[in-house]
């Protein structure tokens, strides 16, 4: 298992996404390079002791009986191995990860293997070319059947990529083209990407640009006022129109149960998710490392949010801000979870909630302050929330609210996150030094 857990975290999950527009551009030059089409399917490993096989996925999960191991077993005869390769539905056109599980499930038979990379073998050399393992996994599989090697054009220029891509991509026959180097590096070659997005939260900049927005938190909606978290984006606006974006979206935050902080640790303002977003990405992805991508289910109650659990979501690589989309609404049909749902699994989509330890209150202070008749109140409250394991929650949180009737917006909240004790009350401490002067009283 070391060998595809190796493989799978310093190998597969490495590949540099490319738009085919900047090939010229980003992409290293090479006297050797192979060109393959992507398989539209879910990373696997074929695992031969020379006389019977297996399929084992990059979580874990094994199959001994599938119709396409009796013919990996004859071609693999004699043979100890592991090959890493996409298993995914054949079909007359392109291959979608989303008919796998199904296929699992009903239709077997309808299953291929395509091998791209040898991960163990005892005639390896210790850095073998991409030449010799193509050439041996040509000899083990050949190019047709279940099992097979996935095509490889060898090419020594990049200019031969454009028409490649042309010819696989755009004419429908392939999900991206695949651009491994001889000793170097690996390209991923996929089209540029559009998904609507429904805004939840964003935070402004600071200093000489806090009336600009610095970063959204966008999700995916789902049924009944329900969204999905996706991530973060900040890339892809001028200053401009930064600033109009801001004015659009900034107005009194509202309640939330959960908490997301942003690249510059500031926790985002939560908003109502009335606008979209448009967002270009040079990739989706549903798995890293780690396993699948779980991220937080959000319900919208009308006054906040409610944390509803994780489920299974996506990453996005490379997200570019396009632009507010004022003709769509914030709903499954104009910003559903449809438009990524060949990436999830359909059984880790129902929001799962973990089980935590009750927040301690640290410290805990309120002042009120009175003139001509009219009371002020300003709280402070430090939490360590007990948490910080879930990935979902900071460790420690300072919260101020500054209630005052005569203001135009009555009620201010804000918050401050610290990773010790000691860092939470030093915050605390100049809060309150700054916000407690003469005239207010603790309650």
């Amino acid at each position: 298992m070391k060998a595809k857990e190796h493989y799978k975290n310093k190998v597969a999950s490495r590949y540099i996404p490319l738009e085919v527009s900047r090939v010229g551009l980003k992409m290293l030059q090479s006297d050797a390079m192979y060109l393959s089409v992507k398989i539209d399917g879910h990373l696997a490993f074929l695992v031969s002791n020379g006389k019977s096989c297996y399929l084992e996925n990059a979580g874990g999960r094994r199959w001994d009986d599938l119709p396409l191991l009796d013919e990996a077993a004859k071609k693999l005869n004699g043979v100890s191995c592991i090959i890493a390769g996409e298993m995914y539905v054949k079909s007359d056109g392109r291959s979608y990860g989303f008919e796998v599980p199904s296929a699992l499930s009903k239709s077997p038979n309808l299953l291929s293997f395509g091998a791209f990379d040898i991960v163990e073998n005892k005639e390896m050399a210790e850095a073998p070319t991409w030449e010799w393992r193509f050439k041996t996994l040509e000899n083990w599989l050949g190019t047709d059947g279940m099992v097979h090697l996935i095509p490889q054009q060898q090419s020594s220029t990049r200019a031969d990529i454009g028409p490649f891509f042309n010819q696989a991509v755009m004419n429908g026959e392939a999900e991206g083209v695949v651009v491994r180097h001889e000793l170097g590096p690996t390209y991923k070659i996929k089209p540029i990407m559009d998904v609507d997005l429904v805004v939840l939260g964003y935070c402004a900049g600071f200093g000489d640009e806090q009336d600009c927005l610095r970063e959204l938190l966008v999700g995916l909606a789902l049924e009944k006022d329900a969204y999905q978290i996706v991530g973060q984006v900040g890339n892809g606006l001028t200053l401009q129109e930064r600033k109009a974006m801001l004015k659009t979206l900034e107005q009194a935050p509202v309640d939330s149960e959960y908490m997301e902080v942003s690249g510059n640790n500031v926790v985002f303002t939560m908003i109502p998710p009335k606008h979209v977003v448009q967002v270009k990405c040079l990739d989706i992805l549903a798995e890293t490392s780690k396993g699948l991508i779980r991220k937080a289910q959000l319900k919208w109650n009308g006054k906040g949010f409610e944390h509803l659990g994780k489920a299974h979501s996506v990453s996005l690589v490379a997200p570019v801000i396009e632009g507010l989309r004022g003709d769509k609404s914030a709903n499954s049909k104009d910003a559903g979870l449809n438009q990524v749902n060949r990436w999830l699994d359909a059984k880790s989509k129902s929001p799962v909630m973990v089980k935590t330890e009750s927040s301690k209150v640290l410290r805990r202070e309120v002042y009120v302050k009175e003139t001509k008749g009219i009371r002020a109140v300003r709280k402070f409250l430090a939490w360590k929330t007990n948490k910080e394991d879930t990935g979902e929650w900071p460790a420690f949180v300072f919260s101020l609210t500054d209630f005052s009737p005569t203001r135009k917006e009555s009620l201010k909240k804000s918050l401050s996150i610290a990773s010790s004790e000691k860092e939470i009350i030093a915050i605390f401490e100049e809060e309150l030094k700054e916000n407690v002067k003469r005239g207010w009283k603790p309650a």
